[in-house]
């Protein structure tokens, strides 16, 4: 059969590979491995993090403000102390996650001379990868550079825990030049791949590659910091950090387990939607002839929310969340330097309209919705934002998350290896086609 008459075939693809919504009823699946209430399935337990944003009364999930915490410390406290003199703050949140405490200082610098010492890669994943293979997706090399790291691992398959925690320094402090030198190479042809030096912290080496080897102001280095301190960690129930679990509840290497988490977070549902804000509102700029006019706002955000604008998805990206419902912490951390940023950019008007828009949206969801759903800005709403106030490209705000969020992946699986000794196998019913 030609692949014409191959794709003859697409109704009756469609039609046998469809399963009735009124089974899902019948059977009470989970979809999504949510309960009806929205919470979801309770699947494990983790010492690593905890993350709310309601609670449940005798009859329904009540909306509070959100509270994350990394190994029970709160994140606002984290991020308040991510000060712009102060450097190193992703590496102690390393540290936090992956240890179950802050470091002292002999510790901290032993943990930032090992990753620095671990951050170049192999010239054969360069040379065969990053400059052989001709994808545009940096997520897509990515992934392939994590799995090729497998081939210079002594004992890449070790279950040992303290093996797999220097392992997960070594694919953390490695993870800055598989990006920068990706992004280089596909969007920038010709530009200088320069190597950081062992004194500069895992910010500023990023920036450092990525700018080529031009000066990395103190306070971009402290955004970047800031951001992979926000990102590190976010409970074991989110799409990417789940995919860990099962990946290594098999019995997998390191290497696997982290290359399906990106491939997990590189899907447009959970990890791209800083991109998609930015898209958002270039849409908005495009469409609101005036910024500060909250009445011709609010009018565009309907029709977004009734699928006449936009992408048509009827979306505001970056406002509510799967679990936060009054507030997001993470959102409110960049929020903060959002305004300091936009003020240096000379991007003032801009910042506004985005607290405007965060501001309007609830009430216009509600009314045109006719909802009372509770829904407030997530941490992407900003965070495209403080990305290209300091030139960091759209093609890498994915890549930038897996950066950070690589850490926690890191810590589910080590806590998975020594406490959940099971594979994850959860049941599928037969049904046939109504």
């Amino acid at each position: 059969m030609s692949e014409s008459g191959l794709r003859n075939l697409a109704n009756e693809l469609v039609t046998n590979n469809t399963i009735s919504p009124d089974y899902y009823q019948e059977y009470d699946v989970k979809r999504g491995l949510r309960n009806l209430d929205g919470s979801g399935v309770l699947a494990g337990l983790t010492h690593i993090s905890s993350v709310i944003g309601s609670k449940k009364s005798s009859h329904e999930m009540v909306p509070v403000e959100g509270i994350l915490k990394y190994r029970d410390v709160s994140l606002s406290d984290i991020a308040a102390s991510c000060t712009e003199d102060s450097s190193n703050n992703f590496e102690k949140t390393c540290f936090l996650l992956l240890v179950g405490r802050y470091p002292n200082d002999a510790e901290l610098s032993d943990l930032v001379s090992y990753m620095a010492d671990h951050r170049e890669l192999p010239q054969a994943i360069i040379d065969g990868i990053i400059e052989g293979i001709p994808s545009q997706d940096i997520m897509n090399k990515l992934q392939t550079c994590i799995s090729a790291l497998y081939a210079y691992d002594d004992k890449p398959d070790s279950v040992d825990p303290v093996e797999n925690f220097l392992k997960s320094l070594q694919i953390i402090a490695k993870i800055p030049m598989i990006v920068a030198y990706s992004y280089l190479k596909t969007f920038k042809p010709g530009a200088k791949r320069v190597l950081p030096t062992k004194d500069m912290s895992h910010a500023k080496a990023f920036l450092h590659m990525l700018y080529e080897g031009n000066d990395v102001s103190q306070f971009n280095e402290h955004i970047i910091d800031l951001s992979l301190v926000l990102h590190a960690e976010h409970g074991g129930g989110n799409n990417s950090t789940f995919t860990t679990y099962v990946v290594s509840s098999s019995g997998s290497d390191i290497y696997c387990s982290l290359a399906a988490a990106v491939a997990s977070l590189k899907g447009p549902l959970h990890g791209a939607a800083n991109k998609k804000v930015m898209e958002m509102m270039a849409d908005i700029k495009d469409h609101v002839s005036n910024w500060d006019d909250a009445n011709e706002v609010k009018d565009y955000l309907a029709k977004l929310i009734r699928k006449e604008a936009g992408d048509n998805s009827g979306k505001i990206y970056g406002l509510g969340h799967a679990v936060y419902t009054k507030s997001d912490p993470r959102a409110l951390a960049i929020k903060g330097v959002a305004k300091a940023i936009a003020e240096q950019s000379n991007r003032l008007d801009e910042h506004n309209l985005y607290n405007l828009i965060a501001a309007e949206t609830p009430s216009v969801f509600q009314d045109v919705k006719n909802s009372t759903k509770v829904i407030s800005p997530n941490v992407d709403f900003y965070s495209g934002f403080v990305y290209d106030c300091i030139d960091i490209p759209q093609e890498i705000y994915t890549p930038i998350f897996a950066m950070a969020r690589i850490t926690g992946w890191c810590a589910h699986r080590i806590e998975d290896m020594l406490s959940g000794k099971r594979i994850i196998r959860p049941g599928y019913k037969f049904v046939t086609p109504k």
